[in-house]
């Protein structure tokens, strides 16, 4: 199901999501999350791009900051981060009767509705460059920029405005450090409040 986005990874850093992870998630995690950690595991993907990461260290942060004023979300799983801290969450709406994945742009402070399809997601939308621009608002150039400059984030990191965008922060490259994800994340959401569909 995600042979082209493992094709395009083959220097990746991958950990197997073993059977006590899978295990831990199997009544809560629909089919589709289940596939991707039995295919291709976590780990750092897109040469530090994107990061698929265990739903738990994001779960508090996205059950407290992701408006959701009809409550019709019956459950959500963070899955995966980018290298901006941007999260990806997979969703069950119960107004829509379906499944999708939404796009937290911390940087903008919204979020939107990427695809119901995971292996649309994997295997074009983060496997063709053309898509990052557009739907997740990221610069390849930039991100390259950055990896050489300041080197790639660790697990616990991310690069992050300094003021934040969402704060009135500038748009510059040379604003940009190297910060602890979660707390610069969490700052930000407490200081706009709830994320906001977009």
């Amino acid at each position: 199901m995600y042979e082209e986005f493992l094709n395009q990874n083959i220097n990746c850093a991958r950990q197997v999501a073993d059977d006590a992870f899978l295990a831990k998630y199997a009544s809560k995690a629909p089919k589709e999350l289940i596939t991707l950690w039995q295919e291709v595991g976590l780990g750092t993907f897109g040469d530090g791009l994107f990061r698929i990461v265990p739903p738990d260290d994001y779960q508090d942060f996205v059950d407290t900051y992701i408006e959701d004023r009809e409550k019709q979300f019956e459950y959500s799983l963070p899955f995966m981060t980018t290298a901006f801290g941007d999260i990806f969450v997979w969703v069950k709406d119960i107004f829509q009767n379906r499944e999708y994945v939404i796009f937290i742009n911390v940087r903008s402070g919204k979020w939107n509705i990427i695809t119901s399809r995971m292996d649309l997601l994997f295997n074009v939308y983060i496997s063709t460059k053309e898509w990052f621009k557009r739907d997740f608002g990221i610069n390849i150039s930039d991100f390259s920029k950055l990896a050489e400059r300041l080197g790639l984030p660790a697990e616990d990191e991310c690069y992050g405005y300094v003021p934040a965008l969402a704060l009135g922060g500038s748009k510059s490259l040379d604003n940009i450090q190297v910060v602890k994800m979660l707390p610069y994340i969490d700052m930000i959401a407490q200081m706009i409040g709830a994320f906001d569909m977009k």
